[in-house]
């Protein structure tokens, strides 16, 4: 594409004195007096001069402006994948596309995208939240976007089937596939304006985040701790080495905690990531961002804190059940409210939450209902499931990731606080 440039405001001031000098003789009349002429020309210059000064300087105004603008989209907007790779024996990576011509906007490192899967034998879209694993380079347009995904397996033991849009992916969405995504959006993100130290925590998939912030975190000192079973299991770790290598500020340790003879070289440290590890590697105060598995958060954050780092330097995001770390919040400081009656006025249904169970959300009452609302992480993280509150009041189970617009009930977390509940369902 051929790209315009515009003058240097002292080029466009002389283009301008030049052109507005020769204007200006051509149509003053011989008749008009030495005086009068030398005025114009006097005019001439200043005018010339100041349009020279002025248009450039608008232009690359409305050039920066244009440069720093990042255009989003409401809703969903259909995407492609252009690409697969497999990056462990468990993760895959799909990047995206926009089926339209249109700009992708940027996002901030630790955001995560929302996409809707048409899977055959669902009654309905299936919604899922994942983090995107990378960050785009600031002087470069963006084309994609990538979502790094475990394929989930069955839990052992336990009489729950696998993960079904996970398995969905890894097994059916090829090249070539469409789906429906949303703009990006969450809370657990860098700031990449601060230069605090930060403590990059992960296992597993937890990784993804923990790339998109490496690669965004600049000059600042930057711990990059992340845990697997061995070598199979372990993703990106030629990009995080590469990213290491660029960067002498970024201080990388594996724990693998079954590695294997192929595995020699590859890791630092036998064993999982605990308390202990982090105070060994990192001597300076920081700022603590983990991901992972809701254990492996838990009694990471139980450590943290027995070692006396402040609870508002350690960031988390489980798009699981809340952890029990997160302190409740209640809209408009109400209770819970046992007996209140649940309204659904789109279907005409009404059901009664009656408290026994405390973390029963307005979204499983829905459920318990025959309908479906449209949820994906359960946690307050994602704010698919925001639902309109046409009556009455909720508080929350845990702490909100999510933005909850005026009027509005993040339902996968909320319950009643008030003795009748209104939702547009």
């Amino acid at each position: 594409m051929q790209r315009t440039t515009f003058p240097s405001p002292l080029a466009g001031m002389a283009a301008g004195t030049v052109i507005s000098f020769c204007a200006l003789s051509a149509f003053v009349p011989q008749t008009f007096s030495s005086k009068i002429k030398l005025n114009l020309t006097l005019f001439s210059l200043l005018l010339g001069g100041a349009a020279g000064l002025i248009i450039p300087a608008a232009k690359s105004r409305n050039k920066a402006m244009v440069f720093a603008a990042q255009p989003g989209w409401s809703g969903w907007r259909n995407f492609v994948v252009s690409r697969r790779e497999k990056e462990s024996e468990e993760i895959t990576s799909f990047y995206l596309q926009p089926v339209d011509p249109g700009p992708l906007p940027s996002y901030r490192p630790g955001q995560f995208l929302t996409i809707e899967l048409i899977i055959p034998g669902e009654l309905k879209p299936v919604v899922r939240t994942y983090s995107l694993s990378d960050f785009p380079d600031p002087k470069q347009p963006i084309d994609h976007y990538r979502l790094s995904i475990k394929k989930e397996p069955a839990p052992r033991g336990k009489d729950v089937p696998a993960g079904l849009a996970s398995n969905f992916l890894h097994d059916h969405v090829q090249v070539g596939h469409n789906l429906r995504v949303r703009v990006s959006a969450g809370n657990f993100v860098l700031d990449t304006e601060a230069n605090t130290p930060i403590v990059l925590i992960s296992n597993g998939v937890g990784i993804t985040p923990m790339i998109a912030m490496a690669k965004a975190a600049g000059q600042r000192q930057v711990w990059f701790v992340h845990g697997c079973r061995n070598g199979e299991f372990h993703a990106f770790r030629s990009e995080v080495n590469l990213l290491a290598a660029q960067h002498p500020n970024i201080n990388v340790h594996y724990a693998y905690s079954k590695p294997s003879m192929a595995d020699q070289g590859n890791y630092h440290s036998e064993g999982r990531v605990d308390g202990a590890l982090l105070q060994r590697l990192v001597n300076v105060p920081a700022d603590y961002f983990l991901c992972g598995s809701p254990p492996f958060m838990e009694s990471l954050i139980a450590e943290l804190k027995q070692f006396g780092i402040n609870e508002a330097s350690i960031h988390f995001e489980s798009f699981n059940k809340a952890l029990p770390t997160v302190k409740a919040v209640e809209a408009n400081s109400d209770a819970a409210f046992p007996g209140a009656k649940v309204e659904f006025s789109d279907s005409s249904n009404s059901s009664t939450w009656s408290g026994e169970d405390p973390e029963l959300s307005l979204l499983s009452l829905a459920e318990a209902e025959g309908l479906m609302p449209p949820c994906a992480c359960r946690a307050g993280v994602c704010g698919t499931c925001a639902t309109k509150l046409l009556a009455g009041k909720v508080n929350y189970i845990n702490e909100p990731s999510a933005a909850v617009e005026p009027g509005e009930a993040l339902i996968c977390i909320a319950r009643p606080a008030s003795a009748q509940v209104k939702l547009k369902l």
